[in-house]
């Protein structure tokens, strides 16, 4: 025998060696002899005298578990249940999809931040990898499997196969490499939310997939088996409240309404709906904002727990109460309108600034409320709403102030309100947001990242919104959740909207006591008036701040601050006092920190803030006069006439020509009164 023919028939062999590895990593028979204890667990599980059962029946019977699980991935190609999530396949072709190749290279995106995912020895992903940045949320995304819906959505839009088989892949390789642990986790692998989202992308591939053959048999009996591990989790380790425990419901009722086979599957979907049931009517104030009071989680407790709960019961034979649903209609009846002129939400709290507009007419349309669809269409479609544009939310705390629907309309946010239930909460109590003629213009910082950084504690504290800050100190915690209404503390008329607040809880590390009082006045298609009281018992450094969008250039003008972009919406701020201010322009100072913004998750770059700092001996009142313009803003001015019984008499001229006398209560015994 030659050399050569000897390392060729060794070559060959080797490689028949690995072509059959490779194959039986795919089969029901490698997995039965690999994991037979979880194979046995799975067939415990199954309700397999179900109707279409029989043949998986019988082979368990003869403890012919490879048997067994062809007649299970048989009976799931052609039974009825997840009929709503089967797709037909495209034609097979090569065309390559950048994001998705990406993928193909382990580069996964969590959060705006990309990072290449490292194998280990046996070739599978770390699934406990926590990207570049160290940042545990980044494990927890990976965990989510969201770059799996990501490969799906390619393949039946392109019909290559190498997206199907990564996600094949890496179906197997999670499995097996994350076993369940049995109790509550904060592991990558296993918390509530990463159960959920791995529910809610499992259920998209099992069923779109049926028909391919790249989905391995191997991937669907591992993704059967781990199941009932994901529900066993969601229904005995899920949150008391927030936005946890309505995906993690969610999740359960998915589990149960997509896998009806599983023998607990009518109780997992019983305890979903008390709990979700529980959970709206505890969770939803009357005037539909979800009581983390954070816009950002307000969505997601509507959108991927509420909602999408309600929308998958519709394919069981169970039904939410009709209160459940009248709570549903609360809520995005808020969202619609809280929307801002350019179709994003609030950004308020750990908020990022969502683009809203898609989803509400969506269900402005499936829900038929004409209203919804004229706010995020900017009039272009629906029926406008018979109120006045501008709308009070007594329960949340929160006056959101426009003068039309359109795209340039000028709108504005106070709030005036708790905390927030929840961990996702800021100190910003009083805080004003602006835009107008199409832009952001005042603007709350954001919420940057949830790891430990000074950026983190930066974005959470009072200095980053536009209050104010006493000794250098921001606002401790306050209350967090109300049990009365505040509807004597607002009012929308069609002139003007008004409303009024107290901080009362004190600030941090300070002596003495202080509380800051807040009224806001908006003249509609006019402008702002913000009159500020500080009660004290002692002398004060206090500092107003006015964070800017980034996109803004600002200037100081006579002690006055603008924006000063051409053909843009702008904005001045104008003092009216006689306080001595000293007025900085800070932009992206790391200490103290100040002067920052964060629109969406991990991005954090410079703003300028507007920062009046003085000294005050005693109680004092003063006021702020914003004026909004496109292009070139007005020099406008104005004084404080007296203030008296609690209430503020001020003339202002926010066009610099014509005078107006305003008379603004700091409490609820009077009205705003305008000559």
């Amino acid at each position: 025998m030659s050399k050569r023919f000897f390392v060729t028939f060794s070559f060959l062999l080797c490689l028949s060696h690995l072509l059959f590895a490779r194959q039986s990593e795919t089969s029901v028979e490698w997995v039965c002899s690999r994991y037979p204890d979880r194979i046995t667990k799975l067939f415990q599980n199954l309700d397999i005298t179900k109707n279409g059962l029989e043949k998986v029946s019988a082979a368990v019977d003869k403890n012919d578990m490879p048997a067994a699980c062809n007649a299970l991935i048989e009976y799931y190609k052609k039974c009825d249940s997840g009929s709503w999530l089967r797709k037909k396949l495209p034609q097979k072709n090569s065309t390559a999809i950048p994001q998705a190749q990406k993928i193909i290279n382990d580069i996964i995106t969590s959060q705006t931040v990309s990072a290449k995912v490292p194998r280990l020895i046996s070739g599978g992903f770390d699934w406990k990898f926590k990207g570049p940045n160290d940042d545990k949320e980044w494990a927890w995304f990976l965990n989510r499997h969201y770059h799996l819906k990501t490969l799906l959505e390619v393949y039946l839009q392109t019909g290559n196969a190498v997206y199907a088989r990564r996600i094949d892949e890496h179906i197997r390789d999670w499995v097996t490499a994350s076993p369940y642990p049995g109790i509550k986790s904060k592991t990558p692998q296993w918390r509530g939310l990463e159960a959920y989202w791995r529910i809610r992308h499992w259920s998209l591939i099992f069923y779109a997939l049926q028909d391919s053959n790249e989905f391995t048999l191997a991937a669907r009996i591992l993704m059967l088996s781990s199941i009932p591990e994901h529900a066993h989790y969601l229904r005995n380790f899920h949150a008391v409240g927030g936005n946890w425990i309505t995906m993690e419901m969610c999740g359960l009722g998915i589990a149960a309404i997509s896998w009806p086979e599983f023998k607990s599957s009518s109780e997992w979907l019983d305890y979903g709906i008390d709990k979700m049931a529980v959970q709206i009517s505890k969770q939803v104030y009357p005037d539909g904002a979800q009581k983390e009071l954070t816009s950002h989680y307000h969505l997601a407790s509507l959108r991927d727990g509420f909602q999408l709960f309600a929308d998958y019961l519709g394919h069981s034979q169970k039904k939410v109460p009709a209160e459940y649903n009248q709570h549903l209609e609360k809520m995005w009846n808020y969202l619609a309108y809280t929307i801002r002129p350019d179709g994003h939400g609030l950004l308020n709290n750990d908020s990022d600034r969502d683009f809203n507009k898609d989803i509400i007419l969506q269900f402005a349309e499936k829900l038929e409320y004409s209203d919804w669809q004229w706010i995020a269409s900017n009039g272009k479609s629906g029926k406008a709403p018979k109120a006045e544009p501008s709308i009070f939310f007594p329960w949340a705390g929160q006056l959101i102030m426009r003068n039309s629907y359109a795209a340039d309309a000028q709108w504005a946010f106070f709030d005036f309100g708790p905390l927030g239930i929840g961990g996702h909460f800021h100190h910003d109590k009083l805080h004003i947001s602006v835009a107008a003629f199409g832009r952001d213009i005042l603007v709350d910082s954001g919420r940057y990242a949830y790891r430990l950084s000074p950026e983190r504690s930066y974005v959470v504290s009072t200095a980053a919104h536009n209050t104010i800050l006493i000794d250098g100190q921001g606002q401790k915690h306050c209350e967090r959740e109300t049990k009365t209404s505040m509807k004597d503390q607002g009012i929308i008329s069609k002139k003007y909207d008004y409303a009024r607040g107290i901080f009362d809880n004190g600030y941090i590390d300070i002596e003495g006591q202080v509380t800051h009082t807040r009224a806001v006045v908006y003249l509609r298609n006019n402008c702002w008036i913000v009159v500020d009281k500080i009660d004290t018992d002692r002398l004060r450094n206090i500092q107003t701040l006015w964070h800017w969008n980034p996109d803004c250039a600002v200037i100081s003008d006579y002690n006055t601050s603008l924006s000063t972009d051409s053909g843009k919406g702008n904005l001045r701020i104008v003092p009216i006092s006689d306080m001595n201010w000293k007025l900085e322009l800070i932009k992206g100072r790391k200490q103290p920190m100040q002067g920052w913004y964060s629109k969406e998750y991990n991005q954090f770059v410079p703003s300028t803030a507007s920062v009046y700092s003085a000294k005050i001996e005693k109680t004092s009142t003063f006021a702020w006069l914003l004026i909004p313009a496109k292009g070139k803003v007005p020099f406008a001015k104005g004084k404080i006439i007296s203030v008296e019984n609690n209430e503020v008499e001020l003339e202002i001229m926010p066009d610099g020509k014509k005078r107006i006398i305003i008379k603004i209560p700091l409490d609820n015994h009077s009205t705003v009164e305008i000559k």
